[in-house]
């Protein structure tokens, strides 16, 4: 038990016995005064002068413990007795004169302030946004968040809008305000709490200002715990509403909280502060495409826009739905009304220059973005990740990037990376689109690409990117390794022991990382050529080469095939430069342009001799008959595929020796030797289950199939597709498993199975409409309708 200190002489008897049930709730509890702080929100200082009888507790305070400890409400009747002495003494009843109005209701409307005749007007809330659009799902959860009025006692609702720089907070706010205004006839109170200036707004002037602004003496001396306390009296059993701008952090704003049910707080921030309990956050990102444009024509009026439609999108979309840039955007054609729409999105369209275009007077994208950036703190200790360096370093980056590859970047271990950029997270310069992924926005981006020009050598630049590409490079390498075991690759840079790359148990998890990381690594080719890393530029669509090709990736494959070319032949690596020249023919084969593949395959093939790398040639042989193969030259392609045999077998690459074999098979079955067909691909068949080469089993598998299909058995062509279709999954290869389900809905149809044969042939048709081929989808679009037709 504490010892307590004697209670002042002068205390009425209600003060007394509030003081004195108010220290046994404390030492029932074990409470300490900085427990009951936290409790309440306020301090600690107020609450050792309130249990030494110094001051009587304010209402408000009182009722937030109560609220916080579930005490006695019996200690708020005790707390108005001692508040008024005229009021009835602890114990008795008080019964209402007749020309007494009563107790006036929790949820009143317009009650006056004690002592004063009637409250003044309180109608404080700034202008809504002109033009004001988009955001409507934002604006229901506001009404739905601030509009209750049940709720447990002393529980105010609150609401805090938080976003980056430019995402339209304040202009939300006030239009979520002024539609919620006549539910709070008691007042509506602003105060713009400066929290990105230098000095932010103390609550004390702010609370001095609404006290004032009610018909209050304030007395410039009063502590602000006394403020506070006179405010929530002030607006006990009313109805208001708060709408507190471009807060710091939760201790600016704590103070200024009404303690009333009935009451309302609506809070913008760019922070997310998580310091005040019980406030729902919302956080703003970039609007829709479509909402954007809807702002854009809310400015500049719908039928500018719809005389330019096209243009009026574009410039929305390269406003990239930042409500700033959309404003500002529109400032510009306002001031330009003979311009059409699309004009500014034209000269929005070149990345260097769009932030210096998307100025007006004095306001300016990039000042927002550097408020924010600049307002970043500072590493704290030894070996901390500075913040700032790590966005600007990640204008560096793919657009989207895992936490290993922005670790590799900034030279970091995880852990302290992780830190840092959770950080920009947190500040709205970064999002995190899934845990351990971030990602920037695109005027962020190009704004980070300004300050790391600015601030780092162009060494230091390259030494990053060199990190962070070759970690992408390393990662590729082993999901290689995994989806294509036996085929032969270039050698690798010594790798990085501080960022090792991803390890792949099985071919499933490598196909999982390269469809996430898809967009990164072509991104990190670009980068890498870009800063004259060339032999990363180059190793990286080698090594992605076979597996993008597979899965049908064949944009992003030959758009690296693009960059490592270049890059090869800037460093003379006349190796690299056939690898890429044979795999780019692949790619064209497949698209039908047969003149461009063979004038790629016929250089590759050159490079291999002059080189004298007789496996490269084998490849290339390979490659060569192929083509021919595609276009129908079958005499063509079994004269190719019978000297990459012969070299194979020469060489002992058993791998190469079964894509020959397959291969002769297909022409055998074409040129019409069943038997020769079959022969080939069994033998196929049985090297690569050798070589644990699953992509080319189930090739063979399907080859052997076709064989039986093209004449006229498809009862023993089924079990052959039903074996291949769940490796040419597993494998990753879709081109396989397109041409397996269409096979199989053939098989299907000449068995008279119509459901079942409409099932695999509509999931085939869908693989080639994804994969690009639109002229064998529409091949199997007939088949289809012949179906419907015959069903009919």
């Amino acid at each position: 038990m504490p010892y307590w200190a004697p209670l002042p002489d002068d205390l009425g008897p209600a003060h007394r016995e509030l003081v004195s049930r108010l220290r046994a709730l404390k030492d029932e509890l074990r409470l300490t005064y900085q427990q009951m702080g936290r409790m309440t929100h306020y301090s600690r200082a107020s609450w050792e002068r309130w249990l030494n009888g110094k001051r009587l507790v304010t209402h408000a305070a009182l009722a937030s413990l109560l609220a916080a400890t579930r005490g006695d409400d019996e200690l708020l009747r005790l707390h108005a007795i001692a508040a008024d002495p005229r009021q009835p003494a602890a114990g008795q009843d008080a019964q209402p004169s007749a020309t007494s109005p009563g107790p006036a209701p929790a949820t009143g409307a317009h009650l006056p302030a004690p002592g004063t005749a009637s409250a003044p007007r309180i109608a404080q809330l700034p202008s809504a946004v002109a033009g004001f659009a988009g955001r409507d799902e934002h604006l229901r959860a506001l009404d739905e968040t601030l509009t209750p009025v049940d709720g447990p006692a002393g529980q105010v609702r609150i609401a805090v809008v938080t976003g980056g720089g430019g995402m339209g907070k304040t202009s939300l706010a006030l239009q979520a305000a002024h539609r919620l205004a006549d539910r709070f006839p008691d007042g509506q109170f602003f105060a713009d709490l400066g929290g990105t200036d230098l000095a932010p707004r103390e609550p004390h002037h702010v609370l001095s200002w609404w006290l004032r602004a009610l018909g209050r003496d304030v007395d410039p001396r009063d502590d602000l715990d006394e403020l506070v306390g006179r405010w929530r009296s002030a607006l006990h059993g009313r109805r208001a509403l708060v709408l507190l701008d471009n807060a710091k952090d939760a201790r600016q704003v704590l103070p200024l909280l009404p303690a009333e049910r009935s009451c309302a707080v609506l809070v913008t921030s760019r922070d997310w502060l998580p310091g005040i309990p019980g406030a729902r956050p919302m956080a703003l990102g970039p609007l829709a495409d479509d909402e954007a444009l809807e702002v854009l024509a809310a400015r500049i009026g719908a039928d500018r826009v719809e005389r330019d439609p096209d243009g009026a999108a574009e410039l929305a979309r390269l406003c990239g739905g930042i409500p700033l840039a959309v404003q500002i955007a529109a400032a510009r054609l306002t001031a330009r009304p003979s311009w059409p729409v699309g004009a500014l999105g034209a000269r929005l369209r070149d990345e260097r220059r769009r932030l210096d275009e998307l100025k007006v007077a004095d306001l300016t994208v990039r000042a927002v973005f550097h408020l924010t950036y600049t307002g970043l703190p500072k590493p704290q200790a030894d070996g901390e990740v500075d913040p700032r360096q790590a966005f600007r370093l990640l204008g560096l980056a793919p657009k989207e990037v895992g936490l290993q590859a922005a670790a590799a970047l900034l030279g970091e271990q995880e852990e302290g990376a992780e830190a840092a950029l959770e950080l920009l997270v947190d500040s709205h310069l970064v999002d995190s689109p899934a845990p351990g992924r971030y990602r920037l926005h695109d005027l962020l981006g190009l704004y980070a690409r300004e300050q790391v020009a600015q601030e780092e050598s162009d060494a230091e630049q390259r030494a990053a990117v060199r990190r962070m590409t070759g970690w992408y490079l390393a990662g590729m390498a082993d999901a290689d390794r995994v989806l294509s075991p036996n085929t032969r690759r270039p050698g690798l840079p010594e790798a990085d022991p501080h960022h090792p790359p991803p390890v792949f148990a099985d071919a499933g998890a490598a196909l999982a990382w390269c469809d996430r990381e898809r967009p990164a690594l072509l991104a990190a080719a670009r980068l890498a050529a870009e800063h004259a890393v060339h032999d990363i530029a180059w190793l990286l669509p080698v090594y992605a080469g076979s597996s993008f090709r597979q899965c049908g990736w064949y944009a992003e494959s030959l758009a690296m095939n693009d960059v490592g070319l270049e890059a090869a032949r800037l460093l003379g690596e006349r190796g690299g430069e056939a690898a890429l020249l044979n795999g780019r023919s692949s790619l064209l084969t497949l698209a039908d342009r047969f003149e461009e593949a063979e004038e790629h395959l016929t250089a590759a093939l050159r490079i291999r001799r002059e080189l004298g790398d007789r496996i490269g040639e084998v490849s290339a042989l390979g490659n060569v008959g192929a083509l021919f193969a595609r276009q129908g030259r079958w005499a063509d392609s079994r004269t190719y595929q019978l000297q990459a045999l012969a070299m194979s077998r020469v060489l002992g690459r058993r791998p190469l020796e079964a894509n020959a074999l397959s291969n002769l098979g297909t022409c055998a079955d074409a040129l019409g030797d069943h038997a020769e067909a079959l022969e080939y691909l069994r033998a196929a068949l049985a090297i690569h289950r050798e070589e644990g080469d699953i992509d080319g089993e189930a090739v063979a598998l399907l080859n052997m199939a076709e064989v039986h299909l093209h004449h006229g058995r498809p009862a023993e062509s089924l079990p052959l597709l039903e074996e291949a279709l769940p490796i040419a999954r597993e494998a990753g290869d879709r081109y396989a498993q397109a041409t397996v389900l269409a096979d199989l809905g053939r098989v299907k149809a000449a068995e008279h199975l119509p459901a079942e044969a409409r099932a695999f042939l509509l999931q085939a048709h869908g693989l080639w409409e994804e994969l690009g081929h639109h002229r064998t989808a529409a091949a199997v679009r007939a088949e289809l309708d012949a179906l419907d037709t015959d069903a009919g």
